[in-house]
Parts: structure tokens; C-alpha cells; sequence
């Protein structure tokens, strides 16, 4: 398998994937069902909102790739010094690539440098909800570290409450 990361750009102000193709992401998530787990917190919740997080100035999008057929997508945002919070999302069909698909998007994203040969990232974080303990269970497999359980650390829109979350973390070179 060759896997590729397509970023959401615009080239000569032109977007490198469609807008129905980004939204098009989106209800592909719902009917995959997992929607209440990549946006559990409620602020996406249609095709419109999916496509303006994916364009937002705060946020680096990416649709993941294995050879021609598109199998997830990514996006890092909240960045503060070079640390950027991580998300992702792999198609259920090809969840029996998923440790492969993880442990690529994870080292091509945290081994992106600048036209002068910097590291852009040092650090991804992110929260796993505490009730999602496969997700849980898989980063800490491939490649994540936890610092521990967070109370109150995500909104789940779902229960409509503040709920506990895994604070997971990952770094370049580590395993």
C-alpha cells in the first residue's frame, strides 16, 4: 500500500478538493457512524459546519489516501508554539489498515519542516474520551503516551455534559 496525505490548500487560489467533496467527508462519517466519535462534542453538525472547520484559518486539513482510494482524514489546530492538537478519522473499511494508516499520518504530519528545513511540530495532543477505551487502547499501541485522565476535559453533545478524556500525546522519534 502507498498511503498519501492531500493537504486542504488553495494553489494559485484555487482549493485542491471541491467543497461538495469536502462535504461529501462529512456524510461519509455519519453513515460510517462516527460522527458522536471524531465530533462528539456537538460543534459540527452538518455538511456546511464540516466544510467551514475544514477551511477555518486555524486549521491544517487533510484527506488520507491509499494508493487512489481516499480512507480518512486528518486536521491539526489550537497551535500554541510548535504544538498542534491531532485529529483523525479512518473509514470503517479500512479499519483493518488502521495501524498502518495511524503510525504514516502521525510521522509525515510530526516530520513536516518549513522551506528552511525546520520541524513545524514538536508535539500533537489530543483527548480520547474516557468511554472510548479501543481508541484509547490503539493510540497507546501505536505510538501515543498518555499523560493521564483529564475530569471534565470534553463536551459530549450526546449526553449534553463535560465528561473525562485520556489527554494523549505524541512526539517525533518516539514509539
Amino acid at each position: 500500500m502507498t498511503y498519501r496525505l492531500l493537504p486542504y490548500i488553495k494553489i494559485d487560489g484555487i482549493r485542491t478538493v471541491t467543497d461538495s467533496g469536502i462535504k461529501s467527508l462529512f456524510n461519509r462519517t455519519v453513515e460510517d457512524g462516527l460522527d458522536k466519535i471524531v465530533l462528539y462534542d456537538g460543534t459540527v453538525q452538518t455538511p456546511e459546519a464540516f466544510l467551514n472547520m475544514a477551511k477555518a484559518s486555524g486549521t491544517y486539513f487533510y484527506l488520507g489516501y491509499s494508493d487512489k482510494e481516499l480512507i480518512g482524514y486528518a486536521w491539526l489546530n489550537r497551535f500554541e508554539n510548535r504544538t498542534a492538537r491531532y485529529h483523525f478519522c479512518a473509514f470503517k473499511e479500512y479499519w483493518g489498515q488502521l495501524a498502518e494508516i495511524a503510525e504514516f499520518a502521525m510521522t509525515t504530519l510530526l516530520n513536516m519542516k518549513n522551506n528552511t528545513g525546520v520541524y513545524l511540530f514538536d508535539l500533537f495532543t489530543g483527548y480520547i474520551p474516557t468511554w472510548n477505551q479501543a481508541a484509547i487502547k490503539f493510540t497507546l499501541k501505536h505510538g501515543g503516551h498518555s499523560a493521564g485522565e483529564i475530569p471534565n476535559a470534553i463536551y459530549n453533545a450526546e449526553t449534553q455534559k463535560s465528561e473525562p478524556a485520556e489527554f494523549i500525546y505524541y512526539t517525533r522519534g518516539e514509539k
